[in-house]
């Protein structure tokens, strides 16, 4: 009997958005052999026939933007004006990777006679989230199809529609059989796919937890390459100087987009002890003046969490907040109805950070704000962190910037905006738990191809170029 995911709305469990068979080992298995078949051929494919097929999925994305948008927003529960920026991302993801992220990938001349090359890896397996269920995805799969590869790709089990429709829209645009095959199921599902011996790479965007759990699938498969980007403990740092009116409506956007549920939010937020009241009263006005509501109604700008297990884990770390010694600030009233939550907020009298609830990854709409005695002291709030992703540093000084630079140990360190911003254009990744230094964005291509050198000879044998005591042929 085959068993099935339904995906219903997070923003109303009567909506039932689709039902998707679960792939079993024997499917999982004919599905990564397809795209085994079809490797040599996409391999062989000229890179222009290619990047055709690319923009043709671009363009019907683009004339698909408002359908796939509101699937989103109902499936995942994202506000509808964050599904649309979503969109527009996979759209220009495509001209990103085929016009400046190939440069990365550009075939080497040291001089004449050495050179190097990048070579597709074979069949990719692209494990994607829920949080950005079209966007993140993508941000594998267009690179690794750019550079030859083929792609087996397990949506998130929260937001299969939107994956199924993402793949629908590779298919329609003519990429042959085989070239991207999508396979639905739970965590089992994807840790199979991720150790399957057919796979030469894990392409990953999700927890610390199942990013650790990739690795130690694939602990015997040494030649697989894992690029895993795994989540944050967000921090930013508002110094004195700072313009208070910017610095209050970048941290509660950090705080509040995709009603916390990215890896890039923030929930630590380190203020100088001279601005610490006026700035925490100014962020809790703004919190709490956040509308959230239904996802696709107008004007809402944070919906619901995308399950109940996400409701029920948030609440579980704002009843320790007490435990951590904080002060909690916001919600000060009973909280929403799940799915649904109310901005959080809870002050601290240190910036000490032993915890679980300043340490862990919420993944929802709650921050601390902690006090600073100055910016080294910041710098060091800061990096007293198991995660390492996105930090900000708010100054009208630009060479208290250039201080943290370097020295905040993040792969996106910000100033004066806030710490969900990011650039295709740029490298995106973290260290520590963060990530394992394969960042994606503008450097995708590169985890999606292997460097092959070659010294080379045109022919024609000289006896004088024996080292001493070689003897000629």
């Amino acid at each position: 009997m085959t068993e099935f995911l339904t995906s219903v709305s997070p923003a109303d469990p009567r909506d039932e958005v689709g039902r998707f068979p679960v792939w079993d080992a024997r499917a999982l298995d004919e599905a990564v052999s397809r795209a085994r078949e079809a490797f040599p051929t996409w391999r062989a494919t000229p890179f222009e026939e290619r990047a055709s097929l690319l923009r043709r999925f671009r363009d019907a994305v683009r004339a698909d933007a408002e359908p796939l948008a509101r699937l989103i927003s109902r499936e995942m529960g994202k506000a509808l004006w964050e599904a649309r920026a979503e969109v527009a991302s996979v759209a220009a993801k495509i001209d990103l990777t085929l016009e400046e992220g190939m440069h990365f990938v550009a075939p080497l001349e040291a001089r004449p006679g050495t050179r190097a090359g990048f070579h597709p890896r074979g069949v990719l397996a692209v494990l994607g989230p829920f949080n950005f269920p079209a966007h993140l995805p993508n941000g594998h799969i267009a690179p690794a199809l750019a550079t030859g590869n083929t792609v087996v790709f397990k949506p998130s089990e929260l937001t299969p529609a939107v994956g199924d429709r993402l793949a629908r829209l590779y298919r329609n645009a003519g990429l042959p059989p085989g070239v991207l095959e999508i396979v639905h199921g739970r965590a089992e599902t994807g840790a199979l796919l991720a150790a399957h011996p057919g796979v030469d790479g894990v392409l990953f965007t999700g927890s610390w937890a199942a990013g650790r759990a990739i690795q130690e699938a694939t602990l015997d498969q040494p030649h697989k390459i894992l690029a895993l980007e795994m989540g944050g403990k967000n921090g930013i740092l508002v110094l004195r100087d700072a313009d208070l009116d910017l610095a209050v409506a970048e941290t509660a956007i950090s705080i509040c987009a995709t009603t916390g549920q990215r890896c890039t939010c923030a929930s630590r937020v380190f203020v100088e002890e001279p601005l610490v009241d006026s700035f925490t009263e100014r962020l809790r006005a703004v919190l709490r003046g956040v509308r959230v509501g239904p996802p696709l109604d107008p004007g809402v700008f944070m919906g619901p969490l995308v399950s109940p297990a996400a409701h029920q884990k948030l609440a579980r770390f704002r009843a320790l907040a007490a435990e951590a010694g904080g002060e909690r600030l916001l919600p000060a009233e009973v909280d929403h109805l799940p799915p649904y939550t109310a901005p959080g907020l809870t002050r601290f009298a240190d910036a000490r950070q032993k915890h679980p609830y300043l340490r862990e990854e919420i993944f929802g709409p709650e921050a601390a704000v902690l006090p600073v005695v100055d910016l080294e002291h910041g710098i060091a709030a800061l990096n007293d962190s198991d995660y390492g992703l996105a930090a900000s540093v708010f100054s009208r000084n630009r060479r208290a910037f250039e201080q943290a630079v370097g020295r905040v140990a993040v792969g996106v360190l910000n100033w004066n905006r806030g710490t969900v911003g990011a650039s295709g254009r740029l490298p995106f990744g973290g260290l520590r738990k963060s990530g394992n230094d394969r960042p994606a964005g503008i450097l995708s291509a590169v985890y999606c191809t292997f460097p092959q050198a070659h010294l080379e000879h045109p022919g024609g044998f000289d006896p004088a170029s024996l080292p001493p005591g070689m003897p000629p042929p």
